[in-house]
């Protein structure tokens, strides 16, 4: 079943549409993403880059994760929305923040990780399926990437 959703930044200058009938549904707790993000932790919606259409042209940030990995950091040079991550330098997938869709109650997390670095204050929620870390197999949504390890968060 193809999943559909839209959405954007803030101000409008970029918006995203998505069709795709793999996605990943998760948060992630790690340092970087929640400084990155002003929040506890990154929720994010994964879809194979050639399943997602932008419209505008965000400006990107790259720095080297927890996990060791590059990640691309996408946003709008306008209002600073954050809107999508990939891995660096091959963007074989995008996660979508989930902030930025049109329809917030589309996003359901089944996954979370790097757990490790989980905020006291935020509630464990046992029904997820839970990493202490990255996910521990392959997310094999979009193209396989050059580093096998870019495939695992």
């Amino acid at each position: 079943m193809t999943e559909t959703f839209t959405g954007g930044c803030l101000c409008g200058a970029i918006t995203y549409r998505a069709e795709a009938d793999e996605t990943l549904h998760y948060l992630c707790h790690c340092t970087h993403c929640q400084r990155f993000g002003g929040a506890g932790y990154h929720a994010a919606i994964v879809v194979a880059a050639d399943d997602l259409t932008v419209h505008g042209t965000p400006k990107v940030f790259t720095n080297t994760a927890d996990s060791g990995r590059t990640i691309a950091r996408y946003f709008c040079s306008d209002c600073g929305g954050h809107l999508f991550t990939s891995p660096n330098p091959e963007a074989t997938r995008f996660s979508v923040k989930a902030g930025t869709l049109d329809d917030p109650t589309h996003f359901q997390p089944k996954h979370e990780i790097w757990r490790q670095s989980r905020a006291d204050w935020i509630e464990p929620d046992a029904s997820r399926e839970l990493f202490d870390q990255g996910f521990t197999r392959p997310v094999s949504i979009g193209a396989p990437a050059v580093d096998p390890d870019q495939d695992k968060f």
